[in-house]
């Protein structure tokens, strides 16, 4: 099939600038959703940008019921899409007959009491992005007097991914250039180990969340006219003789030194010179020369969920079951905060024993936690 049929070049060429346009100026999205929306025969449809470290970040959205809008942050958590459609490849376009089971799909809590109620019927879309922490998914929808997405307008879609996807990159360069010293703020801010940055005198310039909880909680460590100090006199020696061989010795990558005082069960901290190579332009705003990382025990680390899904084959579905399981949900409970039927979150468990050659669920969460990257859960 010929999916250029009734293409007029000049309309073509008009929403190609228009989504480069984006690339500089990302609020031009609003509008050139409703472009993208025409062009694929649909009502409604937007652009979700999620980055982890910070949050949902920004949706640019086009033909949505207020409704709609104002309902669903009440069922985001229980939206399977975003989850499914971003375990395929950067560009790939899907229909929603692509990402799932359909009858599975219309047992879930999402659509039964979300999308049911605003006559939705089926969505076509692609990943447009997926750069460190960040992903972007824009997609187009249609109601249930609407016929389902064939090949014409997965071909259309097609058309558009190499120009989203590259104002998309544009768009995300251009913001890791002007980073600032509040960004790199708030990404220290993820990490469950406690981050202290230190001058070259020891006097500390700048503590992040889980290491002012750390100061707040433990006897390893405290703060002493702006220096940082261990408690107990021999991890003091320890951190004194680091600091300075670490402002002598330009070759020392890295070292850690133990912490403790006999109360508390003892942390490993890590200090890294930062005031060489390329590190010192990523701290400069913090005009610090090391920084020492001590991890807290008591911060639990945000669960693995793509790379995990990839390392052991799992589906999206699969993928919902094991996090909700995680935290020590039994099969019920999680099905029901997931919305979907106990069985089906049953085939599901079982699908995901035979993958990752597990037969009980404590075998499965140790496994999930041997995976976790160090990064506080939210």
């Amino acid at each position: 099939m010929d999916t250029t049929e009734a293409i007029a070049p000049e309309a073509l060429s008009d929403l190609i600038g228009a989504i480069y346009d984006c690339a500089l100026e990302p609020e031009r999205w609003q509008q050139t959703q409703q472009q993208i929306n025409a062009f694929c025969d649909s009502p409604f449809g937007g652009l979700g940008i999620n980055d982890s470290r910070t949050g949902y970040i920004g949706v640019y959205q086009h033909g949505y019921s207020p409704d709609f809008i104002a309902n669903y942050p009440a069922y985001a958590s229980l939206n399977p899409i975003f989850d499914a459609a971003s375990l395929k490849a950067v560009g790939e376009v899907n229909t929603q007959a692509m990402l799932f089971d359909q009858a599975e799909f219309l047992e879930t809590r999402y659509y039964r009491e979300c999308l049911s109620r605003f006559g939705y019927r089926d969505l076509i879309g692609f990943i447009g992005l997926k750069s460190g922490s960040r992903v972007a998914f824009l997609h187009a929808g249609r109601y249930d007097h609407q016929p389902s997405y064939g090949e014409r307008e997965i071909g259309r879609m097609r058309l558009l991914v190499p120009h989203i996807c590259r104002a998309l990159k544009i768009s995300d360069a251009l913001d890791l250039r002007t980073i600032t010293s509040a960004m790199l703020e708030s990404t220290l801010n993820t990490l469950a180990a406690g981050v202290f940055l230190l001058d070259g005198q020891g006097r500390v310039v700048y503590t992040n969340t889980a290491g002012e909880r750390l100061l707040r909680r433990s006897q390893a460590l405290h703060v002493v006219q702006g220096r940082l100090r261990a408690r107990e006199p021999g991890a003091q020696q320890a951190l004194e003789r680091t600091l300075e061989s670490l402002a002598s010795d330009g070759e020392t990558i890295s070292t850690t030194i133990a912490l403790g005082n006999g109360a508390d069960p003892g942390f490993v901290a890590s200090i890294l010179p930062i005031d060489r190579g390329q590190r010192r332009g990523v701290f400069a705003p913090f005009a610090a020369a090391a920084a020492m990382f001590v991890q807290d025990p008591e911060v639990a680390p945000l669960m693995p969920g793509e790379a995990f899904a990839k390392l052991y084959g799992l589906t999206a579905g699969e993928l919902r079951v094991l996090l909700a399981m995680a935290p020590g949900l039994g099969l019920t409970e999680a099905a029901d905060m997931l919305g979907i039927g106990e069985s089906t979150a049953r085939t599901h468990l079982q699908r995901i024993f035979a993958k990752t050659g597990t037969s009980k669920q404590v075998e499965l969460t140790r496994l999930l936690m041997s995976s976790t990257p160090p990064v506080a859960a939210r």
